[in-house]
């Protein structure tokens, strides 16, 4: 079924809300005979206290669907039964009940000070507490409390007659347990109590599904375990019929189901024919006579699994014999490739959705893959690509250490196997409007499991609480984000100054500008007039917290606010082409910037008015200025630093006058000057390291980087590479032979990441400062990784480049 945690909610709310076998018989005959829900236990009051120390069940009772239970709790502190008892809650219209409880009479049942009632056998009494009235009788040493007289007149008239016979009833009640809460939920109405307690959530997959489910309850302080049965009835209508005869299969599913799914729920049979035939028998169609589109490669499937994303659905087949899968599927036309995995067109669309109604609710496909013995059938390329991409990433539910958690407490075979992800955002449609915000911070999923036997199906549920970091380390792909058209600039995360966390810049080959949300969503795109020099950067022109986009295309200087306009005094333009990126200064940290457009070899500084700046005397170099200026401070004195073609160093202070004075120079690469011991410091072209002091005197010293490495530095931390040769700190990493990007360094809470990718294989690394590689890394790119916090204070990520149109969003747990 598609949604079976309706099912376990059911079970779950009716115990934790109400706060064996002696007699136990003569208890169930004044059962209502239109009861929905019983509970049976032998400690009430240990009930109550056990649900209220569990940190689950905490969360949830915030929710409004618990005012009516909880209005009921204040019965249960007026009594003190002893042995079993009864908790009866019966339907008497849309999202009301009335709720009775049947237990034995024995001295010291009432409170002292509850009531001065007095039991008279078989007439009907009441009494009040603080909020409501309830009425009782006695019937043979067995009182009835309720909330409805009408209710305790029915029973005790339907008491009096010949029961009504129900063998399923019967057989649930005979499987609680002796010592432990159970809970019995009437399949008849399991459809309506979730409408009631939930009626934004769907209800219709519980709808025509077992006859009675009888379960234990285990709730500890942290976790809550269901074990039980369900009983389906012969020759009615039932959904779960048709896994009779059928035989478990061990679950494979995990394997392929992303950590950003949303749910999973899978079948597994031993006997297609078997299947085929429930079928048959479920639709009323001579089996002789009874075809299923798409057979010859249904038949081959074991397990057959529907995966719900952020961006759609999905269908997994997981073959015994891939060849007879294949062979079933020939004749479907391919419609082109995803990293070097082949997509084809679906030509039965619906043909799931048939065979495996109603048990699933699957929707219709278009496209279809295959990776290992898993065949992945979709309604739209994106869900595709997504599940493909996070399998080739090792970012699957099997690779969840909270999961496996979950599963050691699960059997590893199941008929029907259903994974909410309760940290998804889907539970939340579950509530009534204006609840309160649900908390299940540590309970990252909620399993359920169906398991087949002669007559019967094995029940397990299990919502564990997990404090570890799920599948620490693991890399998951939130987003494949395609642009019109091809990628011109490696995507950069940039700061929301709304959120606290990180959006994404790109240009395409049009010169459009995209600013996208970090779940993917394209938030606005704008035209420029060509390709964007350099980084994106980002200041606060106002000083109110508000950020803007500052860069330089060849002939104009844009700012632009959070919604892509243009900052008025900016842009501006200029005839001659623009030769660097741009360089922004802010001395003193006070958001007083200058910024710094490089032509060729003049120089040209501007305030945050666009305003030339007076006073800046520096305004022309000796040759082509080779790099965008950069602002360095040394011993509490600014120096701008501008290097040239012509191998000269240009020291100078804010009005551009000359600082230090360097006599030799310097063959420079690409590495911009950096800083070390407060010397000047700068790799030139052969990797050799020149130091310059702030009184001029320049030392140089031979390196084993060598030449043509690109080199970069972030406070302590030097990264050079060259070739497949990684070096960080001095420590060597040999990375497997390839053509790589150079590095990016990023600090992120004080600590810092390496990052590289090998274009040719289309792998990203990322590294830590010993030069140890992060777990679960390489991963798909085919553009250095830009990493930074994704959300405000969490959620480390990173965003690269998927392909020639696409970018891909990670996050990494």
């Amino acid at each position: 079924m598609r949604h079976f945690i309706y099912l376990i909610c059911i079970l779950f709310v009716f115990g934790s809300c109400s706060e064996q076998q002696a007699a136990a018989s003569d208890l169930s005959k004044f059962i209502p005979r239109k009861a929905a829900v019983i509970i049976k236990t032998q400690d009430l009051k240990g009930l109550r206290s056990q649900l209220h120390n569990n940190d689950f069940a905490e969360a949830l009772v915030a929710t409004p669907i618990f005012d009516f239970f909880k209005e009921q709790g204040v019965l249960l502190d007026n009594l003190n039964p002893q042995g079993t008892s009864l908790i009866c809650y019966t339907p008497i219209g849309k999202d009301d009940y009335e709720v009775s409880l049947i237990t034995k009479v024995h001295k010291g049942l009432w409170k002292s000070d509850s009531t001065k009632t007095t039991i008279s056998s078989k007439t009907i009494q009441g009494f009040k507490t603080e909020n409501r009235d309830y009425f009782y009788l006695l019937q043979n040493e067995i009182v009835m409390i309720s909330t409805s007289q009408l209710l305790l007149e029915n029973t005790l008239r339907e008491a009096d007659e010949d029961p009504i016979p129900d063998p399923y009833f019967d057989r649930a009640y005979s499987t609680t347990s002796s010592n432990a809460t159970s809970i019995l939920v009437r399949g008849q109405s399991a459809s309506g109590i979730w409408q009631d307690l939930f009626p934004k959530g769907p209800s219709q997959s519980l709808t025509d599904t077992f006859s009675w489910a009888s379960v234990d309850l285990d709730a500890s302080q942290n976790d809550i375990k269901l074990s039980g049965v369900l009983l389906v009835q012969d020759s009615v209508d039932l959904k779960l019929d048709l896994l009779r005869g059928t035989l478990p299969v061990t679950n494979t599913i995990a394997n392929i189901t992303p950590l950003s799914a949303q749910s999973v729920t899978s079948i597994t049979y031993t006997d297609w024919e078997v299947f085929k035939n429930n079928q048959s028998q479920f639709l009323k169609v001579d089996p002789t006579k009874f075809n299923i589109q798409g057979d010859p490669y249904l038949s081959s499937f074991q397990e057959v699994g529907h995966i719900i994303l952020n961006e759609g659905e999905a269908i997994i087949g997981v073959s015994l014999d891939p060849t007879l899968t294949l062979e079933g599927l020939s004749g479907s036309k391919k419609t082109g490739t995803f990293r070097q995995f082949s997509l084809f067109e679906m030509e039965e669309k619906n043909a799931f959705a048939k065979a495996y109604t109603p048990l699933l609710s699957l929707p219709s496909v278009k496209l279809y893959c295959q990776m290992d013995n898993f065949f992945i059938f979709t309604e739209n390329q994106e869900v595709l690509e997504s599940i493909i991409a996070n399998y080739q990433n090792n970012a699957t539910l099997a690779k969840s250490e909270t999961f496996k958690n979950t599963a050691r407490l699960l059997s590893s075979a199941s008929s029907l196997l259903h994974i909410e992800f309760l940290n998804q955002g889907r539970y939340k449609q579950w509530r009534r409007e204006k609840a309160p915000k649900i908390t299940l911070e540590g309970y990252p999923y909620l399993t359920t499991q169906l398991i087949q036997e002669r007559n019967f199906l094995h029940f397990n549920l299990v919502v564990n609480k997990n404090e570890l970091p799920d599948a620490q380390g693991a890399v998951s792909q939130i987003a494949n984000v395609k642009l019109n058209n091809d990628i011109l600039m490696a995507p950069q995360l940039v700061k929301n100054h709304r959120s606290k966390g990180m959006d994404v810049v790109v240009q395409d080959i049009n010169n459009t500008l995209y600013l996208i949300s970090n779940s993917g969503k394209v938030l606005w795109q704008k035209e420029l007039d060509s390709p964007i020099q350099g980084d994106v950067q980002q200041v606060d022109l106002y000083r109110n917290g508000r950020l803007q986009l500052a860069f330089n295309t060849e002939n104009t200087f844009y700012i632009l606010d959070r919604n892509g306009k243009e900052v008025k005094p900016f842009p501006i333009s200029f005839q001659n082409p623009i030769t660097q990126p741009l360089a922004v200064f802010d001395y003193e940290n006070n958001r007083n910037y200058r910024f710094l457009i490089v032509q060729n070899d003049a120089l040209n500084m501007y305030d945050k008015n666009a305003k030339p700046v007076n006073g800046f005397v520096f305004d022309k170099a000796g040759s082509s200025i080779i790099q965008p200026p950069q602002h360095i401070r040394i011993s509490n004195k600014d120096y701008i630093l501008v290097t040239e073609s012509n191998g000269t160093l240009n020291i100078l202070s804010r009005t551009g006058k000359s600082r230090i004075d360097v006599k030799e120079t310097i063959d420079f690469g690409d590495t911009p000057v950096l800083t070390s011991d407060n010397k000047f410091l700068i790799y030139n072209v052969n990797g050799d390291k020149i130091t310059i002091g702030t009184n001029g005197t320049m030392i140089e010293n031979a390196t084993n980087i060598g030449s043509g490495a690109a080199i970069i530095q972030s406070g302590s931390t030097l990264v050079s590479l060259r070739e497949n040769d990684l070096q960080i700190k001095g420590i060597a990493v040999a990375l497997p032979f390839g053509m790589y990007t150079s590095p990016s360094i990023a600090t992120i809470r004080n600590k810092k990441y390496i990052a590289v990718t090998n274009i040719e294989t289309s792998e990203a690394y990322i590294f830590d400062t010993n030069g140890k590689e992060l777990d679960n890394f390489p991963v798909y790119g085919i553009s250095t990784a830009d990493i930074g916090l994704l959300e405000r204070n969490k959620g480390l990520g990173f965003v690269t480049q998927g392909d020639s149109q696409s970018i891909l969003i990670y996050k990494i747990n």
